[in-house]
Order: structure tokens, then C-alpha cells, then sequence
């Protein structure tokens, strides 16, 4: 249609079946420990993508000059991929803006081991050899190894990034601020997500009615008492 080649689009308000979407693996905070202690040189890496939910991209991109330790923040302004299993091509994040991502303070004394001393423009995270740390590389040599020694085989690196999102999620993060952690265009778009993460919300819901009930109705037999009491009177 753009090439003026058809007048109109044939597969316009054709249904589409809906996508199945794969379930989405949760790591516990325990799990996720024992995968940093059995990736050995990846330990640092694996943290950062566990508690920090960066993409792979993002985590490849990062440079030492990114790492704020004394505000205890990430600054994720670059992003790295790979394009045909051999080109690398550098850019903006998936959703082009920079943010902001808070590290916990076990993090900030991890990094502060391995990359403080370390010149400002350096990769934080690079290869062996000082290049881009690629991720078909680090399954290979580290990830898969360890992600099948805790009983996970096929795990990836992209689903820490989930994990993240619930070890957030379960600590008591809003969605506002999970939303900003990942870098997603909107809240709607981390609830769409995540949806499943949110169970336990739905619960407190139910407590806070049942709660809320019981008060009420605690308040409606004490009116009724002193209204009876007023007309006996």
C-alpha cells in the first residue's frame, strides 16, 4: 500500500489466533544465589541481572563510569547487540530512554571488588579477552553450566530478568517503580506482563474486604444496641 502497488490491505480485520505465551520461570532469591556461587567467573553478572532485571544488551553495554556505588544507582543509557552472530551494533535501550535502576547494598560491595579501581570508560562486565561480553559466549563457557548445576537446565539469561521483576515484586516494590526498574514504556505494560506475579495483591484484597466487613458490621450492632437502648428509654 505504501508503494501505491494495492489499493487495500487484504489482510486488514483478519482475527488473528491469540498467542500462547511461554509460562515464565521464577528463580526464589535462594535459587538465584546458588546460580551467582556456581557460575564462577559470571558470579557479579548474574546478581546484576537477577536483582537489577537488565537486559542482556544492557549488562554487555555497561561501563564503569555507569556504576554510581555511592548513590547506589545503575545508569543504563547504551545497550549492545548482535546482529547475525557476528556484527555488534550499538544503540539506545529497547525503549530509547536512559533510566535509572537502584542496586541493593550487597551489590554496591560486590561491584565496589571488581570495578571501582577499574578506568571510568571500561566495560563493567567484558570478555576474557576486554571485548563486549556476548551472550551465546558466557552460556557456553559459564551460564548453562551453572544454570543446570541448580537443577534448571535451559534457563537463560533474559528470564533473570523476570526474575528480578518478582524478587521486586515480592519484596514489596509498586508497580510504578518495577515498571521504571525495567525500563518498560508503561505501568500497564509491567501489569500485562506480570500479571501472575500479583496473586498475593488479589489476596490482601480479599483480607482487607473481610477485614472491612467484620468493622462495619461491628458498627451496625453497636448503632442498633444504643438505638434500642434509646427507645426503651
Amino acid at each position: 500500500m505504501r508503494d501505491r502497488r494495492l489499493a487495500v490491505n487484504p489482510a486488514l480485520g483478519v482475527a488473528l489466533p491469540p498467542m500462547q505465551e511461554k509460562r515464565r520461570r521464577y528463580l526464589t532469591a535462594e535459587q538465584l544465589e546458588a546460580l551467582a556461587d556456581a557460575a564462577g567467573p559470571g558470579r557479579t553478572a548474574v546478581l546484576v541481572l537477577g536483582y537489577c532485571g537488565l537486559r542482556w544488551s544492557e549488562l554487555a553495554a555497561l561501563r564503569v563510569r555507569h556504576l554510581d556505588l555511592l548513590r547506589r544507582r545503575v545508569l543504563v543509557e547504551e545497550a549492545v547487540t548482535e546482529v547475525d552472530g557476528s556484527r555488534l551494533v550499538w544503540g539506545t535501550p529497547k525503549t530509547h530512554g536512559r533510566r535509572s535502576v537502584p542496586l541493593p547494598r550487597f551489590l554496591v560491595d560486590e561491584l565496589a571488588r571488581t570495578v571501582v579501581t577499574r578506568p571510568a570508560d571500561e566495560l563493567a562486565f567484558p570478555s576474557p579477552q576486554g571485548a563486549v561480553l556476548r551472550n551465546r559466549n558466557a552460556r557456553s563457557a559459564w551460564f548453562d553450566a551453572a544454570a543446570r548445576a541448580i537443577g534448571e537446565p535451559g534457563l537463560t539469561p533474559h528470564e533473570l530478568r523476570h526474575t528480578a521483576a518478582s524478587l521486586a515484586i515480592k519484596s514489596g516494590a509498586n508497580v510504578k517503580a518495577v515498571q521504571r526498574m525495567l525500563g518498560h514504556a508503561s505501568a500497564a505494560m509491567t501489569l500485562d506482563r506480570y500479571a501472575d506475579l500479583f496473586d498475593d495483591d488479589l489476596d490482601d484484597v480479599a483480607d482487607r474486604l473481610d477485614a472491612l466487613r467484620a468493622a462495619s458490621r461491628g458498627r451496625v450492632a453497636d448503632f442498633l444496641r444504643t438505638d434500642s437502648a434509646v427507645r426503651v428509654s
